[in-house]
């Protein structure tokens, strides 16, 4: 067994790992957690990202290394401005449950059932989120497998699973990290967590609208 073989597996982790902590990344996941944020919860929120997005990325990432295709240039950007506008629209629906929880609280409405209700949303939606993020990193990662994973469509393979492996453990321990830091605030009183769940929606937001705008303007 030569070095590239034994380097190889190891920095697919590793590069998975670090690619989980971008700020895309953790700004979307947050917004997930920050509504639920005990452990078991956090947990499953970045486990479904971290398998939507390797499951994309996997998928995708062999069908363009066995046909040794790239994305075009314009649908990648497209992807990566699908993502900013997916962005966009998580931080605007957390702020809206904010301050809409904010008005209930104010006006001494929010029953036990309301607060129930307020904080129900769709489980898989952290996977869907994965799975485009997912779509929009493959190209950039294929186009770097040459110099990590050359040879074989089965080493090529066998590096983006464990990219993702990775990737999905990076994610649930930062998720677990960010659901911990709000259950702090929400015991310090609600208006600590409704300021910090505000702070997250527009920065998620405001990434979306970055992501956005350099994937609108010309290289």
């Amino acid at each position: 067994m030569d070095s590239l073989q034994v380097l190889a597996p190891v920095t697919a982790l590793v590069a998975g790992f670090a690619h989980a902590l971008e700020p895309d990344h953790m700004a979307a996941v947050t917004t997930f957690v920050s509504r639920r944020p005990r452990p078991l919860q956090a947990l499953g929120f970045g486990v479904r990202w971290g398998a939507g997005h390797s499951a994309a990325i996997l998928v995708v990432g062999c069908i363009l290394v066995a046909l040794n295709v790239q994305l075009p240039e314009l649908l990648a950007r497209g992807l990566e401005f699908g993502v900013g506008a997916m962005l966009l629209g998580l931080g605007l629906w957390l702020l809206w449950n904010v301050l809409h929880e904010r008005a209930h609280r104010l006006a001494g409405e929010a029953s036990a059932d309301e607060a129930h209700a307020h904080h129900h949303h769709h489980g898989r939606g952290s996977l869907w989120v994965g799975l485009a993020h997912g779509l929009s990193g493959t190209a950039p990662l294929v186009a770097a497998l040459s110099a990590t994973a050359a040879g074989s469509a089965w080493q090529a393979a066998g590096y983006l699973a464990l990219f993702g492996v990775g990737t999905t453990v990076a994610m649930a321990l930062y998720a677990v990290a960010a659901g911990a830091l709000f259950t702090r605030a929400a015991n310090r009183g609600p208006a600590l967590a409704g300021t910090l769940r505000a702070m997250t929606a527009l920065g998620s937001a405001a990434i979306g609208v970055l992501w956005m705008v350099n994937a609108a303007l010309p290289a």
